[in-house]
């Protein structure tokens, strides 16, 4: 089958991350895929005008004008053709069986595409209303284009909301990339977490746990990843810039516990990777974080509007070092058991 995907811009997150899996194995399965961006990226804000997003566009325009989408330093591996159109149209985007819109932005572009460009679909990743305008960002949620979701989360709030259907397909991890075959538990622990700029991901209040961590363990290590570094912080805290995966897999094996605050989520990758390189989660209970883990059993479940369970969370890994293993090496079977990227594909192929 001919399948294209259209993505606002390649970026390392989470949603790219999945675009790309599901490309690289629908190629590497025979199918013709082909990846679209726009030159310009999409204004989220449309039809407001911000100057940030202005000079973000112009910058990416600039790298993409010759029609190959900009990669930004450590993207993801890629084994299928990537363009950079001027416009989302009929010309620009050539006929396949299907095209998968990955956002809401992209969502109202795919929706007005001719029926030659292939049976319509939406791989919904997020409800996406931060950072952009809400009502069109709702508005893409009932548009006529056959709605997938990644967690049984996303499936129950748009049904809930706005009374749609969709079908579930859940997120995989690449254990490829992704595993620990020798794993090693460190005195004192070391604590693991991410940095992100949109508000929900909820890195300030994170970083008051750790600072109230660090006061009650002193000798304990904590480090952070992310594309850039928006938050500040202590300087004993230990920050990795724009980790490749073989950096990313370093950083969750060598790490005993991955703290996750965010308030809200589609799916909750990170969690997923870490808990693939056997490191223990405390999780904000979001997304499909208790879809593939058990309170308890696999991972610790925290409410988000009580931050001091993150805090107890922690401090019961720290003082019961069994019970950080147990919860350790089960998080890891479980991963592997329920997030399986080939029973994803296979599940995505029958849907189209």
């Amino acid at each position: 089958m001919k399948i294209n995907f259209l993505v606002p811009e390649i970026v390392r997150s989470g949603g790219i991350r999945t675009v790309f899996e599901y490309a690289n194995r629908l190629t590497k399965l025979g199918h013709e895929v082909i990846v679209y961006t726009p030159v310009i990226p999409f204004n989220p804000y449309k039809p407001k005008l911000m100057y940030p997003i202005l000079k973000h566009q112009l910058m990416y325009a600039l790298f993409q004008i010759n029609g190959k989408p900009f990669m930004p330093p450590n993207i993801y591996k890629h084994n299928f053709p990537t363009k950079a159109i001027p416009a989302v149209n009929n010309f620009f985007v050539a006929d396949a069986d299907a095209i998968v819109a990955t956002s809401w932005t992209t969502a109202h572009h795919v929706n007005k595409l001719s029926t030659q460009k292939g049976r319509k679909f939406y791989l919904v990743q997020d409800y996406e209303i931060w950072n952009s305008n809400t009502e069109l960002a709702m508005r893409s949620y009932t548009l006529s284009l056959n709605r997938t979701v990644v967690s049984k989360y996303l499936h129950e709030l748009l049904k809930n909301k706005l009374g749609v259907e969709s079908t579930i397909i859940s997120a995989g991890v690449n254990f490829d990339d992704f595993y620990n075959n020798n794993k090693v538990y460190h005195n004192p622990p070391a604590i693991l977490f991410n940095d992100h700029q949109l508000e929900h991901k909820n890195v300030k209040g994170l970083l008051e746990i750790v600072k109230t961590l660090k006061q009650k363990y002193p000798e304990l290590i904590v480090r952070c990843f992310g594309v850039h570094r928006y938050s500040q912080m202590p300087e004993y805290i230990e920050f990795h810039k724009n980790p490749s995966d073989e950096e990313l897999r370093n950083l969750y094996c060598n790490s005993d516990i991955f703290l996750f605050a965010s308030k809200y989520e589609g799916f909750g990758t990170p969690s997923a990777e870490a808990m693939a390189c056997k490191c223990a989660i405390v999780a904000n209970a979001v997304a499909a974080i208790p879809e593939y883990s058990v309170h308890m059993e696999s991972a610790i479940h925290c409410n988000p509007d009580d931050p001091i369970e993150l805090f107890n969370g922690v401090c019961r890994l720290i003082e019961n070092p069994a019970v950080l293993r147990r919860i350790s090496e089960a998080g890891y079977t479980s991963v592997r058991k329920l997030l399986s990227w080939d029973t994803a594909v296979a599940k995505f192929l029958k849907l189209i």
